[in-house]
């Protein structure tokens, strides 16, 4: 009943919040059931050979059924209509991932979150031409998690996520404790890809990029690429893999009628699951729940939109079970590693007679041509993120990160595990400490910066190597 009545509290301040500056919002309540099935995102099987797993992706146009006044021109992996196939790796594996560019401009595909060579990360300076295929050739060397990739050419990376090009990569490994959490893709291991959209009066996607504090907040929920969605679960533990996949929403997000409890973090499992109330989910955040479905329909919801997604149980036993004390051992990252302190402050540097947007980091704006940073090969960094205006979402590529402090406190239970990207904003000062031991990057430099997506193409990025 408790927590029943705080989801009424939410919904409630929601529709007042709704009524008053954000009439657009297309609230949707927990009281009325979904009215369409989730789409899943198709597993991508590799083709093994010599021991390598190799997979192939192709970027281009296609159509998607978002139940407007038509169909929707959309951007996707592999002739989807939306979204990508889910690819699984597994710790140990190498792996070969081509893509080929069928668009008519240029794009990247970036693996967000994967601890991989410069010259395989997929950022700007990765680039496919349209006709061309890339290649990315790496080893799967960090533990389970869930993983996703995205375009990442500069100056269209929002718009082409926006039109729909975004998949999950998850990586399994050989934690016995996966034997005992939900993990039948599809059935009680579901993926859970929340993006805001807006639409034309022709049903098409209306894209457009704001320079205010928050980037573009649109009215319509979808999850993958499904408006009003449920899912048919077995009764008992049931995983989400979150992704907000937005281009600037931040999300609040709960569950009505059953229990929630968070397994991991962007970058895998926690130390021991973690029962939580409420979990905050920024632009290019994951995490894994697990929700413990009864008899009865529960509800993912956000403290906005209302119901997220309806967790509707089919009757199966096969969710039946309870959860590991023990999910994964952490390593704290000791500060008595550190060899060097560094700050980055996130901000808008136009002046009063500027127009244009100016989003920068430490006063500077994205240069292709400049590198912010120089990290030497196996230094243990610590790093100080604040800001003085807007909502940001620090993520640097190829590292894991730990936090140390949140506003000078120590992180709690839900946030201390690995982590890539970090909300900051005025009122949330954020300091991570990282390892850079895996590889050098002295020619292809990795990208940091804000995953809100407005900001990254408006400026918001700075590029570091890592020598030896």
């Amino acid at each position: 009943m408790v927590r029943i009545s705080a989801v009424v509290g939410i919904l409630v301040l929601a529709v007042l919040l709704a009524s008053c500056g954000d009439a657009a919002v297309e609230l949707v309540s927990v009281d009325t059931p979904a009215v369409a099935p989730l789409l899943i995102p198709p597993l991508l099987e590799p083709t093994v050979e010599d021991g390598v797993s190799r997979y192939g992706l192709t970027i281009g146009t296609s159509q998607h059924d978002y139940k407007q006044t038509g169909m929707t021109d959309t951007y996707s992996y592999n002739g989807t209509s939306v979204l990508g196939p889910t690819l699984r790796l597994r710790t140990g594996d190498s792996v070969v991932i081509s893509v080929t560019n069928e668009l008519d401009e240029a794009t990247t595909t970036h693996w967000h979150g994967a601890d991989v060579p410069a010259e395989d990360d997929g950022g700007p300076h990765s680039i496919i031409e349209p006709g061309e295929t890339w290649v990315a050739d790496f080893d799967v060397i960090q533990p389970a998690a869930t993983l996703w990739y995205h375009p990442h050419a500069h100056g269209s990376t929002a718009e082409h996520v926006y039109r729909g090009a975004a998949g999950l990569l998850i990586i399994d490994d050989d934690n016995p404790a996966a034997a005992t959490l939900p993990g039948t893709y599809g059935i009680d291991d579901i993926p859970v890809i929340i993006q805001d959209r807006a639409f034309t009066e022709d049903g098409q996607l209306d894209f457009a990029i704001d320079d205010g504090d928050e980037g573009k907040l649109d009215g319509v929920l979808t999850v993958n690429g499904t408006i009003n969605p449920y899912v048919e679960t077995p009764t008992g533990l049931v995983r989400l893999r979150l992704l907000n996949g937005s281009q600037g929403r931040i999300y609040q997000l709960s569950v009505a009628g059953a229990d929630m409890t968070k397994i991991a973090s962007d970058g895998g499992y926690l130390t021991s699951p973690v029962a939580i109330e409420q979990i905050t989910l920024a632009p290019g955040d994951r995490a894994e729940i697990i929700v413990n479905v009864g008899v009865e329909s529960a509800a993912l919801i956000d403290g906005t939109f209302g119901r997220v997604l309806e967790l509707r149980p089919n009757g199966s036993d096969l969710g039946m079970g309870t959860l590991p004390d023990k999910l994964a051992t952490i390593e704290r990252i000791s500060e008595s590693e550190i060899t060097v302190d560094r700050s980055f402050d996130m901000g808008d540097v136009r002046n009063f007679w500027e127009f244009d947007a100016s989003w920068a980091i430490n006063g500077v704006q994205f240069d292709m041509n400049r590198i912010d940073v120089t990290v030497q090969l196996g230094a243990t960094e610590r790093w100080t993120l604040s800001s003085d205006d807007g909502q940001h979402v620090f993520h640097p590529h190829q590292i894991q990160f730990q936090i140390l402090a949140i506003n000078g406190e120590p992180p709690p239970p839900e946030e201390s595990g690995w982590e890539d990207s970090v909300l900051v904003n005025g009122n949330r000062e954020v300091v991570i400490i990282a390892r850079f031991h895996t590889y050098a990057a002295e020619e292809i430099p990795y990208m940091f910066h804000c995953h809100i997506l407005d900001h990254e193409d408006l400026g918001m990025m700075g590029q570091f190597l890592i020598v030896e």
